[in-house]
């Protein structure tokens, strides 16, 4: 059984993973066509991508969304999580499947209804209508990290602190939010690639304004060059170091609240 589930395993890390077989190669061609196997070996697309303005601008763009999505969803997902799993409010399971939402209703109804409330407002075409969409569904992936943490926290630990004399404030500064940070940083990068990695919102709600994934999908259906194999072997880049930081920091919470709970 348990080489069966190893194989089994190994096959959908094979699936996943085949395609960069033939992407990664796809981004060194010095050809001007995709064609594979590369033809000769070049950094020319990578250098296209960090220096032609349109590619460059599209990239920066969307790092810059994603650090204002970030933020926003951290303050908002770690307050609604602390209300929902703390204060216990009523109907806290209705709440939270409502926060979570973003998550199963389908990409596209989302788009779609962002259009026209955007639209009706006037807000489309700006950075302010990209930061506010992708925080949308960006939250539900705070909140779903950060309430987990806090389901396991022990509230013993709090409620010392308040004994030796913190106020409510102080217990959180100083015993809540280090014992969530983990879950905070796993939560943040989360986020932040929910937002980076976004093009069906965008494509809805970002008018003239051109991020990373929108630019591949725009140069996909009018040119298609090598620089799109590069542009995405980036993307895949960093969210593997982001998944990595945020496996590591959870890995990190778990080991601490060990530690906690056998000292205690």
């Amino acid at each position: 059984m348990r080489i069966a589930l190893a194989l089994w395993f190994c096959a959908i890390v094979f699936f996943l993973l085949f395609p960069l077989v033939f992407l990664i190669p796809l981004s060194f061609n010095e050809s001007e066509i995709l064609s594979f196997p590369p033809t000769a070996w070049s950094l020319r697309w990578y250098r296209v991508l960090f220096t032609d303005a349109s590619w460059s601008g599209a990239l920066w763009l969307s790092v810059k969304i994603g650090v204002l999505v970030t933020v926003l969803s951290v303050a908002i997902g770690t307050a609604s999580a602390l209300a929902i799993v703390r204060h216990r409010l009523p109907g806290a399971g209705l709440l939270y499947g409502l926060a979570i939402a973003p998550l199963i209703v389908p990409g596209i109804v989302i788009a779609l209804g962002m259009f026209m409330l955007f639209a009706r407002l006037k807000w489309l075409e700006s950075l302010t209508t990209l930061v506010l969409a992708h925080t949308v569904v960006a939250v539900p992936y705070v909140i779903v990290v950060v309430s987990a943490a806090l389901r396991n926290l022990d509230e013993t630990i709090e409620r010392a602190a308040r004994v030796l004399g913190a106020g409510p404030w102080r217990s959180f500064m100083l015993v809540t939010l280090p014992a969530l940070r983990p879950a905070i940083l796993a939560g943040a990068m989360f986020a932040f690639f929910a937002s980076f990695d976004d093009l069906i919102i965008t494509l809805f709600v970002s008018g003239a304004l051109e991020t990373l994934p929108l630019r591949i999908w725009n140069d996909l259906n009018l040119r298609l060059d090598p620089t799109v194999a590069a542009a995405a072997c980036v993307m895949v880049a960093m969210s593997m170091i982001g998944l990595g930081i945020a496996e590591f920091a959870r890995s990190a919470g778990l080991r601490r609240l060990r530690t906690e709970q056998a000292d205690g």
